[in-house]
């Protein structure tokens, strides 16, 4: 059975002024927790009081809790010989699909 899962607005940590999609309970903790709020929720409808410091700085490391578990939860990165050749080919020297470079000419011996 898949998991139920709910679209939230993220405003305040790693995920700032992105909307996630997370599980139900996920995303109900995130609002209870004041580092998210329902982006379909009435405009007019105010979500609480600001808030203290305390409870910002509770906010701020509930939303980096979960960020942090979803970091851990990432498949691990490829392996290294699975990395893409960044390097670029010297100027002038790359070959493209129709046109291969014409051969480097080959300086003349030097004579006395």
């Amino acid at each position: 059975m898949t998991e139920e899962t709910t679209e939230v607005q993220v405003i305040l940590g790693p995920y700032r002024d992105s909307r996630l999609t997370m599980s139900t309970a996920d995303a109900t903790a995130a609002i209870n927790d004041h580092w998210a709020v329902d982006p379909f929720a009435p405009v007019d409808e105010k979500p609480h009081d600001p808030l203290s410091e305390e409870e910002r700085q509770h906010a701020y490391e509930a939303s980096m809790t979960w960020a942090k578990a979803q970091w851990a939860a990432e498949p691990e990165p490829k392996a290294k010989d699975q990395k893409r050749d960044m390097t670029p080919h010297p100027r002038g020297e790359y070959e493209t699909k129709d046109v291969k470079p014409p051969a480097a000419p080959v300086a003349p011996a030097k004579t006395r």
